[in-house]
């Protein structure tokens, strides 16, 4: 098992997931999504990222089984990378990241909140260097210091 505790994974997995809705967000289509290849393969890594996260979420019986098809499409990504369905890359990036997004946030208020309040500073100076994901882990830190 990890030595991380089970908060950064979960920090991990909402922190690609925002960049992935930041990079795919100025695509209309699967085919302008992939011609656009920075932000196809920033997408690409943030979603292997999402994966191996969720692998840990999942050994330690924080995230429901349900969700094995992330770390399932996670090793597609990866061992399969060149036989990708584009269609299927844009279905994920732009509908059923959302409802793992919503079922992530869900497990936010079920851990321990000190160590997540931590964790969230801990990202913040990790990514002081982004404006973006700072500004994300801003706004989650205020919703979580509210609950």
């Amino acid at each position: 098992m990890s030595k991380r505790v089970i908060e950064f994974f979960i920090i991990d997995v909402l922190i690609a997931i925002n960049k992935v809705n930041l990079y795919s967000k100025n695509a209309d289509s699967a085919q302008d999504f992939l011609h656009d290849e920075k932000s196809f393969d920033a997408t690409m890594r943030e979603l292997e990222i999402i994966g191996e996260a969720s692998k840990h979420l999942l050994r330690e019986d924080v995230l429901d089984k349900q969700w094995q098809i992330v770390v399932d499409f996670r090793n597609i990504i990866i061992h399969e990378y060149f036989g990708i369905d584009i269609d299927e890359i844009w279905e994920v990036v732009t509908k059923h990241i959302i409802e793992f997004e919503s079922e992530v946030l869900e497990i936010i208020k079920n851990v321990d909140q000190d160590i997540l309040s931590k964790v969230l500073s801990s990202a913040l100076v990790d990514f002081e260097y982004s404006q973006s994901t700072t500004k994300y882990l801003e706004t989650l830190q205020s919703k979580i210091l509210k609950n």
